[in-house]
This record gives structure tokens, C-alpha cells and sequence, in this order.
């Protein structure tokens, strides 16, 4: 009874005191409402200021979208360098064996390389023992200096105890057999080797016999980690390497983009005293303050964009500040089939200031030359190549 009387007369105050409530509300709220507003506006200003606009992207694309930069024909008008040849002597630190099949492919390649500059070929093999001096009679024998040649690794006896000592007497044998180096050793993902389908990732202590003994011969390592991050995710109408879908490891089982650089970024933290050589510029050519931060972090660690000038094309004040930061860091390479064209392209991006062409390899767009000076040229195309050999080149 109580606590029901004391309700009814709270109730009863509260009736009373309604009228002056409103009265006082009535006055104070345009006061209030401004400063609501104020607060409002300034919170939105401050999550503007925070974070960039969303770039508005292309207007008036029709609903039926079938643009194909591929067929595209340029209406701009800008100068046009002609080139025949790189400016300065040239050593291409990344090229393969499985761009000639014939004798008669590999004389053509050499007169090529003549024409357009090139001294001396990088070739990456990949093989180990009889397969791998097999290569080394077909190009560095038929022309000594031309070509300086690279090995694998076996695989044999992987799971077995004395695997890291045979990894190391093989490279020793290809060591002496020619082998400048190793390369190009790859993981994308799949693992470094597969056996049975089972996958042994560049990290696996297996292997670490292997670096330390490249270490010990003061050979580099040429290694291609990972693929472009675009690859590891969906090909679809929102990812700019869709045209390259092939290339997609979507849904494969990898650990993934970020996951391949953990991986190799233990083994040259383990290994300090070996040489690597990122090729593919880690695959982060479309992040240059990332690869630059690898560098000043990695003494030990070099890198190529063979095969990513594409990616520099659409950033060349970026690629050009980096180049001349790390000018002493960049090897040269094109990993491509060889061509005029190929090689013109490469030189026109480093040499020229050209505008809105495609480059080598090129994705679905057009980029610019880097204007680089020479001497900065003449690291990259040769001097860096010849420091990172020369305690071997007489071998040659």
C-alpha cells in the first residue's frame, strides 16, 4: 500500500511540473539544436579529413561495357623517341633456357642481342646434374661469355636424413660444371618442391643447406616468391589482373600472398651471409615503398622487375625516385621471349621520357618512360650484374 501511494504521488508532481518543463525546453531547444548541428558538422569534417575521397572513377561507361584498352586506338599526340639499341651495354640478368629449342634459334638470339646491345644473357635453367650440363654445352658452349648459365636443385631423397648433404655436393658439381648461381627457384605457393603431392615451402629446414651452401660458394640465389596479390583473389570485374586470370591461384591452397613473403623473408633473415636476388621485385612492383623497406632491411637481397615493367609504367615519378634511391640494389632482366620490339620497349622505359605507350609485357594499360640518368642506366644495365659475379667470372 505504501509503495503504491508513493507512485501516485510522484506521478501527481510530475503532471504538475509538465507545463514548466515544456515552457523551459521550448526556450533552451534552438540553442540546443545549433549545437548539435555544430558538433555534427565537425565530426563529419574530421572523418573527411581522416580518411581520402573515393575517386569518382570513369563516367558514361555504357551498359553494355565491352572496353577493350587492347583495341583502343590513341588519339593523343606526344613525342615519340626512336630507338635501335640501348644506350649503354647491356647484361640481361634474367632470361630462360626454353626460349630456343635449336641451335640454329640460339645463333638468332645472339645476333639479336648484338643488334640491340646486350653483352651477356643471365640463363635460368632450373636443373641440376646431366640436364643441367646439357643446357650449359647448348649456350655458354657455343658461346663462351655469351651466356652465363644458372642451376637448380634436386629433389632426390627429399624425406631422407641426408638430404642437405646432398644438396650441397650437387650444387658444388654444378658449381664446377658452370653454374654461376641458382635460379630461377620458385614458389608461388605450391611449395618449392612437390612430391606425391605434398608441398615443401621455401622455408622448410630442409633446404637450409642448400642457402648456406650458396652462401659458402658466394653464388647468388635468384628466387620468385609468390605472384602478383591480385592472383590470390577472385578474378572478377573488380580485380585489375582479371585479363591474367590463367596466372590465378585463387582457391588453390596456398598460404596465400602475404603468406609467401613470410616465408621468404625467414629464409633471408636465417641466411644474412647468402646473396638473393627477389626477382619480380618480390612481386610488389605495385608497392615500391614496401620493396624499399625489404631493401634497407635486407642488406643481403637484390631485385629485377623482368617481367614488371608494366607495373613501373603507370608510376614512373614513383619508379623513377626509386631507381635512383636503390640504383645500386636493381639488376637488369626482361624475361621474355626475345625480340626487337621486347628489348625496345625496356629501353624506351628507361631511357625516354615518352608518354602513353605500351610496355613490355604489358597489361591492359598504356604507362610512361622513367627518363633515368645515365648513371644510373649504367649500374643497372651492367655494372650491378658484374659486381654481384665477379668473384666467378673469370670461369667465363
Amino acid at each position: 500500500m505504501m509503495r503504491t501511494g508513493m507512485a501516485r504521488d510522484r506521478a501527481s508532481l510530475c503532471a504538475r511540473a509538465a507545463p514548466y518543463l515544456l515552457c523551459w525546453l521550448g526556450a533552451c531547444y534552438p540553442w540546443s539544436q545549433a549545437l548539435a548541428q555544430a558538433q555534427a558538422q565537425a565530426q563529419s569534417q574530421a572523418q573527411a579529413q581522416a580518411s581520402p575521397p573515393v575517386e569518382a572513377g570513369p563516367e558514361d561507361v555504357p551498359a553494355d561495357n565491352r572496353f577493350d584498352t587492347a583495341r583502343m586506338e590513341s588519339t593523343l599526340v606526344v613525342p615519340h623517341t626512336e630507338l635501335s639499341r640501348f644506350r649503354f651495354p647491356v647484361i640481361d640478368a634474367h632470361s630462360h633456357d626454353i626460349y630456343t629449342k635449336t641451335a640454329a634459334e640460339v645463333a638468332a638470339w645472339v645476333q639479336l642481342q648484338t643488334a640491340v646491345g646486350v653483352e651477356r644473357t643471365f640463363i635460368f635453367t632450373g636443373k641440376s646434374g646431366a640436364d643441367f650440363k646439357a643446357e650449359v654445352a647448348r649456350y655458354s658452349g657455343a658461346y663462351p661469355g655469351r651466356f652465363l648459365m644458372f642451376a637448380g636443385f634436386t629433389i632426390e631423397g627429399i624425406e631422407t636424413a641426408e638430404y642437405g648433404e646432398l644438396l650441397r655436393r650437387r650444387l658444388r658439381a654444378d658449381f664446377a660444371a658452370g653454374a654461376l648461381g641458382l635460379g630461377e627457384l620458385t614458389d608461388k605457393g605450391m611449395g618449392l618442391a612437390r612430391v606425391g603431392g605434398k608441398a615443401y615451402y621455401i622455408d622448410d629446414e630442409r633446404f637450409d643447406a642448400l642457402w648456406d651452401e650458396a652462401g659458402r660458394l658466394h653464388v647468388p640465389v635468384f628466387v620468385h616468391i609468390a605472384e602478383p596479390a591480385a592472383f590470390y583473389a577472385p578474378a572478377d570485374e573488380r580485380n585489375e589482373l582479371r585479363r591474367s586470370a590463367n596466372w590465378s591461384l585463387y582457391g588453390k591452397g596456398t598460404p596465400g600472398f602475404e603468406g609467401m613473403q613470410v616465408r621468404f623473408e625467414r629464409v633471408i633473415a636465417r641466411h644474412p651471409h647468402t646473396s638473393f636476388v627477389a626477382v619480380h621485385s618480390f612481386n610488389l612492383a605495385n608497392d615500391l615503398g614496401r620493396v624499399g623497406a625489404l631493401l634497407d632491411k635486407y642488406p643481403n637481397v637484390q631485385v629485377d622487375f623482368a617481367a614488371r615493367m608494366w607495373e613501373l609504367a603507370r608510376q614512373p615519378f614513383t619508379a623513377r625516385k626509386f631507381f635512383n634511391r636503390y640504383a645500386d640494389r636493381i639488376l637488369f632482366g626482361t624475361d621474355n621471349d626475345p625480340g626487337m620490339a621486347m628489348y625496345l620497349a625496356h629501353a624506351r622505359q628507361l631511357e625516354t621520357e615518352d608518354e602513353w605507350f605500351w610496355p613490355a609485357d604489358a597489361e591492359w594499360w598504356r604507362g610512361y618512360g622513367m627518363g633515368l640518368p645515365d648513371a644510373v642506366l649504367r649500374k643497372i644495365y651492367r655494372e650491378n650484374a658484374l659486381r654481384l659475379l665477379r668473384p666467378h667470372l673469370d670461369k667465363q
